[in-house]
């Protein structure tokens, strides 16, 4: 089954078409200036000249058709690609200089359109992320504002008193800005895939501006996919503690205690997250694993449809419904939501395998084998539909057609064992026992510990070979000895008969 987590990896992608957005910005410096707080302003000013133009010429391409987009990147205002770039692109310093009155600075953004697009749909997916850009922008633009503001007033004051407080919070607004900086640093390195130096800039933000639950967050997110599970716990608490009413922490606690298979914990905090917001799909969703993984079904159900109320065209929800419904044998309603899933997302080759194992247990092989079918047209790679394809052919007696799928099985993977398994009890339900006994041979050279490929083994050769009792190691015996001593039960029930000659 699947699970939803807050973060989303996008992975780095070669710039084959990249373009180079290249801008300047001189700052001048004032008397509330240092080479610190004229640093930090221009480097933001020269961002927003780069990601106002990124902004402009993503959504007129999306807008010209020239590149494929979904219908939710091509619903976004060029400002809002503006404010979701900053946490998808890198911004390179080419070049800075401060004279003690001005600060210039000159920096780049290279990407490729269609990347950045292809970014763009992915993380509005996550409405979580999508949120932390836009809370980031927000801050931002009050920081500068804030500047503004007390650079004015520290011009027009003449009390000394006055003027360090002034300073004090004009430096604590212009740190605001490299903290901002240094988070979004963090969000594109998370993107790519650069969870080292993620961690290291988030930390930097956190250096000026420690009480940010967000960030606290991301770092918990990062210590978990290290499998730090202790250390993520405490960058969510310590989230919580700085701010109770934050659901995202207690989301992300729920999904860590998923992982830890830690159940009612999960669902101790998905249940927090739905007090402070109720219109969660997400937690919902998520709560719905949990119980699900508590072979609580009922319950699941319940949580997956609030979800379904919330968010009606999530195509992974229907698709867990179905698989819920499959587990208590209502194959039906199973069925309806599979088709459901394919209905929002046509290819959704999961859903179609899923249906297809559906359909077997009501021995509707024809069926069956038409949602496998369908599986693999979208993915030619499926070899799980390849080799439930093999065994409903087999089921349906047409053991050339079944073969021909374990082979594909082992195209893809050539030492899958289970594949060979299955091919061998083709070959001796088809009385081809030499070949049945190459793949059982196979299956063990592959898994020397498979107990059930030994006892088919002893059968093929008991049923391909003329022997005797008497022979008391021959090739059969061998097989059903060493299937039994692996644990086989069919075996070790054989040898019952035959205790006088194995005890020799």
């Amino acid at each position: 089954m699947k699970k939803l987590f807050i973060f989303i990896i996008l992975s780095s992608t070669v710039l084959l078409n990249a373009k180079i957005w290249v801008r300047e910005y001189t700052y001048n410096a004032s008397e509330a200036d240092s080479k610190i707080t004229s640093r930090s302003i221009a480097l933001e000013q020269v961002k927003r000249l780069l990601l106002q133009e990124i902004g402009v010429y993503v959504h007129s391409t999306v807008l010209s058709g020239e590149y494929e987009a979904s219908g939710e990147v091509k619903d976004l205002s060029a400002k809002q690609i503006e404010i979701i770039s900053a946490g998808i692109t890198e911004t390179k310093i080419i070049e800075e200089n401060w004279n003690g009155e001005t600060y210039y600075i000159k920096a780049e953004i290279t990407a490729d359109e269609n990347d950045v697009i292809n970014r763009l749909d992915k993380i509005i997916e996550d409405k979580e992320k999508t949120k932390q850009l836009e809370d980031s922008h927000q801050r931002t633009e009050e920081a500068l504002i804030e500047i503004d503001r007390l650079k004015q007033q520290l011009t027009q004051t003449k009390d000394d008193n006055e003027k360090l407080v002034l300073q004090t919070k004009y430096n604590k607004s212009s740190n605001e800005l490299s903290a901002e900086d240094w988070f979004q640093k963090g969000n594109y390195a998370y993107e790519i895939g650069d969870y080292e130096n993620a961690f290291l800039f988030f930390q930097k933000a956190l250096d000026i501006e420690p009480d940010q639950e967000v960030i606290y967050n991301n770092m918990g997110i990062i210590y978990k996919k290290k499998g730090n599970y202790i250390k993520a716990i405490e960058c969510y608490q310590r989230a919580i503690e700085i701010n109770p009413d934050d659901e995202t922490s207690y989301y992300n606690m729920g999904n860590i205690y998923i992982e830890k298979n830690k159940y009612d914990k999960a669902i101790e905090y998905y249940k927090k997250a739905i007090e402070i917001n109720p219109l969660s799909a997400s937690t919902n969703y998520n709560m719905g694993i949990a119980y699900y993984d508590k072979d609580n079904f009922d319950i699941t159900i319940n949580c997956f449809q609030k979800a379904i109320e919330i968010n009606p065209r999530d195509a992974d929800t229907y698709y867990n419904l179905g698989l819920v419904y499959g587990n208590k044998d209502n194959y039906d309603k199973a069925i309806e939501y599979f088709k459901k899933a394919i209905e929002i997302e046509p290819d959704y080759a999961e859903s179609y395998y899923s249906m297809g194992h559906v359909y077997r247990k009501k021995n509707n092989y024809t069926k069956t084998i038409e949602c496998w079918q369908k599986a693999l047209e979208i993915n030619p790679d499926y070899s799980e539909a390849y080799r439930n394809m093999g065994v409903a052919y087999q089921n349906k007696g047409n053991y050339e057609k079944a073969i021909e799928c374990y082979q594909k099985v082992l195209e893809i993977n050539p030492d899958d064992a289970n594949a060979y398994y299955s091919m061998g009890l083709t070959y001796t339900e088809k009385e081809n026992y030499e070949k049945a006994i190459d793949c059982f041979h196979k299956v063990i050279e592959i898994n020397p510990e498979y107990a059930n490929a030994y006892y088919s083994m002893g059968i093929a050769y008991r049923d391909g070979e003329t022997y005797r009792e008497d022979e008391k190691y021959g090739n059969f015996f061998k097989c059903i000895k060493k299937a039994a001593q692996l644990g086989d039960k069919d075996a070790q029930e054989f040898l019952k008969d035959f205790e006088d000659i194995i005890d020799e």
